[in-house]
């Protein structure tokens, strides 16, 4: 059994209640985008690295690592050149460490793991735009997709695409953190949500006076 998880943002109430929930997981995967918006990037960082998840970097991470907010809204630049400055060094570094995208065999399917599209890791792919021919860019038979913040499963076949939506901050109108578990053998997959300690989250934004939108929209999952 996987778990696939993306878009963490530096939300670590949220992770740990995901890790939580997760049972008899041998493998978990990450699409990216471990920092931005929230206020635990050091922790959540930390986090991966202790339970070994396999990851690739989002375009947050990106802009984080290499200082450019240029194509971001006012909210996320914001957090982000937060997280630049409160990143430590070694974080800084694991983040430069990670690729953009990675493929490989498990079990015999090959798994393919973008943070946006094959063909561009900033192109967001909605559900409606999960089509077939995506699967062929990396002739994988599990590509998994982030970015877009919106859970979905789809399959042609024996052959599928997911998106397990966003750990940190849900945009599909449901506030619980979001995640898929996957029997790869019988080709099960599983939307799961859960419930984690939105106030902390928001508290801690205070704090670090981060823009309040930042944590009101995890009420609503927008």
């Amino acid at each position: 059994m996987i778990a696939i998880i993306s878009d963490i943002h530096g939300n670590l109430p949220a992770l740990k209640a995901v890790l939580k929930d997760m049972q008899d997981v041998e493998l978990i995967i990450c699409a990216g985008d471990l920092v931005g918006y929230n206020p635990y990037p050091n922790e959540v960082i930390q986090e991966v690295k202790m339970r070994k998840i396999v990851c690739i970097r989002g375009n947050h991470d990106r802009a984080v690592i290499y200082d450019d907010y240029s194509y971001m809204n006012e909210y996320a630049a914001i957090a982000a050149i937060w997280t630049r400055k409160n990143l430590s060094k070694a974080n800084t570094e694991y983040l430069l460490s990670l690729k953009d995208n990675i493929e490989f065999d498990y079990h015999g399917k090959m798994i393919a793991v973008h943070h946006g599209a094959p063909f561009d890791e900033d192109f967001y792919i909605f559900p409606e735009d999960a089509t077939e021919d995506l699967l062929n860019y990396d002739n994988s038979d599990i590509l998994i997709l982030g970015h877009t913040h919106v859970p979905f499963i789809k399959n042609f076949g024996q052959r599928y695409i997911v998106n397990p939506g966003s750990v940190g901050q849900p945009r599909d109108g449901d506030p619980r953190a979001s995640y898929i578990t996957a029997d790869v053998d019988n080709l099960k997959f599983t939307l799961r949500r859960v419930k984690y300690d939105i106030d902390e989250v928001v508290n801690r934004i205070r704090e670090e006076n981060l823009p309040p939108f930042l944590g009101e929209r995890l009420y609503y999952g927008i």
